[in-house]
């Protein structure tokens, strides 16, 4: 006789209660097969993550404390020398500088003119809205080292062709260097990247505007409600959880920047548009002696500067993100 069920319960009911006893109880134990199945989908990304990620973080860690060029044996331990170095560099200083401008300037420009070109492209009078989509995300396919010697072309002062338009309509007397000047070669790269990076973050910002509701619109403009109004009131609430993680992106994104620099300028003219990114290869590859453990001093300052930026704008967000979610 089977007694697994109560008496005078359907065997449905009887199931449904002792699967809810095994939840409220201690967890069910997984079985040896469906543990090894487990680790054998686990352990590819395992691998991979520990193979060039967390190792060359412990070992960058590790190199810092050497006084290493990357090929002798280490050896010659010296300690915090390298963090020491580091304060009174004046080089890394710039750099530091430099990056933080970078990512704060570069942030500040593409997010607000990728949201509004976003809200242009969601608005429904709008005709050849693929078009326009492909047009804006198409830089975002190119390879940075592309990118950069298409403007390096195009901003070359000798023949290049902003300089060939301006001076033809007599906006300019003299050709313009804007790579070639300090005063100007930072913002130049910065701009270069907005261009390139703009579609990427204008498709984020789609994406969170399809989520706001048709009918707050609708509404809205029954009570002849403006433009400025609705985006004020309906938009920006609505998408302000979405919009701490866009900018929360956006920022520590931006702070990784190389391959543009090295292929506008290589970090000149002189050192004005040197980063981090670019300080670190700058010692570890083209430094003769090579100085890999100083060189991984500076990125392990690096990731210390993304970590916190993460931090702060993490408990700065805090109080906009919706209690449910917290």
């Amino acid at each position: 006789m089977d007694t697994s069920f109560e008496a005078g319960q359907p065997p449905l009911l009887a199931t449904n209660k002792m699967r809810a006893g095994t939840q409220q109880g201690q967890p069910r134990r997984i079985d040896w097969q469906t543990g090894l199945w487990i680790a054998l989908f686990l352990a590819p990304f395992l691998i991979l993550y520990g193979g060039f990620t967390l190792w060359p973080l412990i070992a960058t860690i590790f190199y810092s404390f050497y006084d290493w060029n990357g090929f002798d044996p280490l050896t010659h331990f010296i300690g915090l020398s390298n963090y020491l170095e580091l304060v009174h560099d004046p080089l890394f200083w710039q750099s530091f500088g430099n990056t933080l401008i970078f990512a704060i300037v570069n942030t500040i420009i593409k997010l607000p003119l990728s949201l509004f070109a976003a809200i242009i492209l969601t608005r429904r009078w709008l005709r050849f809205k693929a078009f326009f989509r492909t047009v804006f995300f198409v830089p975002i396919i190119l390879p940075v080292a592309l990118a950069g010697q298409i403007f390096t072309f195009l901003l070359n002062p000798s023949n290049g062709a902003l300089d060939s338009f301006l001076l033809k309509l007599h906006i300019i007397k003299t050709p313009l260097d804007l790579l070639g000047q300090s005063s100007t070669a930072l913002l130049t790269v910065i701009l270069i990247s907005v261009w390139q990076i703009f579609g990427q973050y204008m498709i984020y910002w789609i994406a969170a505007l399809q989520n706001v509701p048709e009918e707050l619109y609708e509404a809205a403009e029954m009570d002849r409600a403006g433009e400025w109004q609705k985006f004020w009131y309906i938009t920006l609430p609505s998408i302000r959880p979405i919009a701490v993680v866009i900018s929360l992106l956006a920022l520590v994104n931006a702070l990784d920047v190389f391959g543009i620099v090295v292929t506008l300028t290589g970090g000149g003219p002189g050192t004005s548009t040197y980063v981090l990114n670019y300080y670190v290869y700058d010692q570890a590859f083209k430094s003769i002696p090579f100085r890999f453990g100083y060189a991984s001093a500076i990125a392990v300052l690096f990731m210390i500067l993304a970590v916190a930026f993460v931090t702060i704008q993490r408990l700065l967000s805090r109080d906009t993100s919706p209690k449910e979610a917290r």
